[in-house]
This record gives structure tokens, sequence and C-alpha cells, in this order.
């Protein structure tokens, strides 16, 4: 499938040979649960622009006032975003982790791979895995245009160079083409041009200059405020003078802000899908919870806590300098070999796919493994 670089390393044992069993009833009930926090965080993500809330969500300066535009005016727009679950199969309550929202990835993983490994043993299986995730991509394009009819149909892909970026964005390139864009192209960010009254081009000649009038850029929000400033700067003139329109909107940043978790918990204390969430190590008398950066990835950072003062365990990283968020301990489905299993739902607007991984760890990371699942009738 050309996808063999996602085996980097020679990790053979990334892409497992089992699969997952899912009822029709555990599927609905993983459907529930992603509709019921989105409609939650879109609540939140209000609330949070009203009352001025930038400081307790570790948002930026330099991001607010973009971020208050895109929740007043782009709402409905994220093309493609990720929940994290803890639980879910054998009659394990369904907690959110967190929100993968800006920069998901997983994406070739859950759109193709699973798909071609159920074709291959599907002989011996119930039926095929949730993934209607490719045709949520097309539909969402779609909807995105209609909201810009103004706009060319002209798209540019972004990412910072690194090989697993492309995989992913290579399913958002042939989703806009079967979407209906004119042009999609893709381009490292050190060749994009920005320009503040102008837009975004790329030169594809000498002197030759395409502009577009989309752009999805597999590069996080809080990474282009915290380390980019100038074209954070730019990039807040061309979304608010309707020069483009950026994929994910600036609004999705404060769902990859664990803190909005927080938010949620405080508006729904009562929601069966929420762990108790805040920045208060205190509110755990008991001490069984994990603390980790707000904007942290890959499981990096984290301290998990199990009853004692000191952290049980803990990963190094990248994200140590943001500020750290306390979150209730969840219950992880295991197998017989103390594999954790985390289900992920995708979103394209509405839930569009299903996906695991596991390891035989504490903390979900890179190690993991990526696990296939069917549905069983």
């Amino acid at each position: 499938m050309g996808l063999e670089a996602i085996l980097e390393d020679e990790e053979d044992d990334y892409l497992s040979e089992d699969f997952v069993m899912v009822s029709e009833i555990e599927l609905k009930r993983f459907l529930s649960a992603a509709e019921n926090v989105q409609v939650l965080a879109k609540k939140a993500m209000q609330k949070i622009v009203r009352d001025n809330l930038w400081e307790e969500m570790s948002i930026p300066p330099n991001a607010r006032r973009l971020i208050a535009h895109s929740v007043q005016y782009e709402m409905g727009q994220q093309l493609v975003g990720r929940l994290d679950f803890a639980g879910g199969l054998d009659n394990l309550a369904i907690k959110l982790l967190e929100f993968n929202a800006d920069t998901c990835t997983l994406l070739p993983e859950t759109a193709y791979i699973q798909n071609a490994h159920y074709e291959q043993e599907k002989k011996h299986l119930f039926a095929a895995p949730y993934n209607e995730l490719f045709k949520g991509l097309v539909k969402q394009f779609q909807y995105i245009l209609s909201q810009n009819p103004r706009k060319e149909k002209t798209l540019l892909v972004s990412t910072m160079g690194y090989y697993e970026d492309w995989l992913n964005t290579d399913v958002v390139v042939k989703a806009a083409q079967q979407a209906g864009f004119d042009i999609v192209h893709s381009m490292v960010l050190d060749k994009v041009i920005f320009s503040h009254d102008e837009g975004i081009f790329v030169e594809i000649a000498p002197d030759n200059f395409q502009n577009y009038q989309f752009w999805y850029k597999m590069i996080p929000w809080e990474f282009i405020a915290d380390e980019e400033p100038e074209l954070m700067n730019i990039l807040e003139k061309i979304v608010m003078g309707n020069l483009a329109t950026i994929l994910n909107p600036a609004y999705t940043m404060l769902m990859q802000s664990k803190a909005i978790m927080k938010i949620m918990y405080e508006m729904e204390p009562s929601n069966p899908y929420l762990l108790k969430t805040t920045y208060d190590e205190n509110a755990f008398r008991n001490k069984h919870y994990v603390k980790k950066p707000v904007f942290g990835r890959l499981g990096e950072n984290i301290n998990f806590y199990n009853g004692g003062i000191q952290p049980a365990y803990s990963t190094e990283g990248d994200y140590g300098m943001y500020t750290k968020i306390c979150q209730e301990l969840a219950y992880f489905n295991e197998d017989i070999h103390l594999n954790r299993y985390q289900p992920s739902i995708f979103l394209t607007q509405n839930p569009s796919a299903l996906c695991f991984r596991r390891q035989d760890d504490l903390i979900i990371d890179d190690d993991a493994e990526f696990v296939s699942h069917t549905i069983q009738k």
C-alpha cells in the first residue's frame, strides 16, 4: 500500500495481527460518548471566550483574538479530530482522556490498514470495522467548501517535514481531491509564503506564484503561537481578513488544551464520560491521578500517581514547560497479557471511525501497537 514507512526502525510489531471484537452495543456507546463530549466541548469553548478564561487554558496572548474570532465564525469547520478514551468494552465505563483536535495522527492506519487487515482475514471474522473515516473527510471537506462559497477551491497541505506527518496528510490530500478541490498541493512549511494582505502562496516555478484559499497544516497551533509569533500574527490577519481558511481552525487549540476538560468537568461534574480534572493535586485524597502538560503529546512528561506522594511512574519529554493539569485515573480494558487498550473515535463533524492502540505499560505512548477491530453482529 506504499505505507511501509509506518514501520519505522524495523518495528514490525507496531501493526498487531490481532483484532479487538466490539459488539454493536459497545459501538453505539462509543459513538454516544463522542457525540456527548463534542457537544459539551463546544459549550465550554463558548464559555472560555465569553468569560475570558485564557490564562486558565494556558492560551498565549497572541492567539486569543484569532481563537475568539474562530469560535464565533468557524465553529463546525474542523476537518478532523480524534477523541481518546479509556474503557468501553466488557461493561467498563467509557471515560474521555483527551482531545487530539488540531493535528491528529493515525489517519492511514485507521482509514486504510485496518480495512485491508479485515479483508485479509474476513473469512475468520464476523463483520467489518466501523470505519467511515475517508468518507467522513470527503463529506466534511464538501461542507467546508459550502461554508466558503466565494473562495477558490485551492488547497495547500503543509507539514514540518516529518515523514509520519506526510503519511497522515496524504489521506487528507486524497480526500480533498475526491471532495472537489481543483488544486491540491503539498509543501513543507518553510517553503510557504505568508502575506498578511494577500494570503498564502507557493512559488511553483520561477516567478510563478500559486495562491491557496485553503490551508491544512500538520503544525500545532500552540507551536506557531509559542515558536513562530510573527507567523501567528500574519495568520490572524489572513483568517480575519478572509484571505484563506485554515484547517483545523484556531478554535481547535482550545480543545487541544487539556485544560478544557477542567472546564467541562466544572460544567457537568456528573457527566458519565468525564474524569475529574483540576489544577489542584489536593483534590484527589486517594492520590490516584495523572499529572500531564496541557499541551503535551506522545505520552511525554506525565506523572502517574497511584496512592503515594511521589509518582509511581513518570515519562520524560519535550513538553515540561507547559502548565500541568491533574486528571483522575481511568480504568483501561486489559487482555490476559496485561496489555491496556485505548479506544479512539475520529470526528469529521460527526463520529466516523473507531480505532484501538494497546500497550503493556501504564501510559499509552509512541511505543503502542495499533490493533484492528471488527464489529460483532
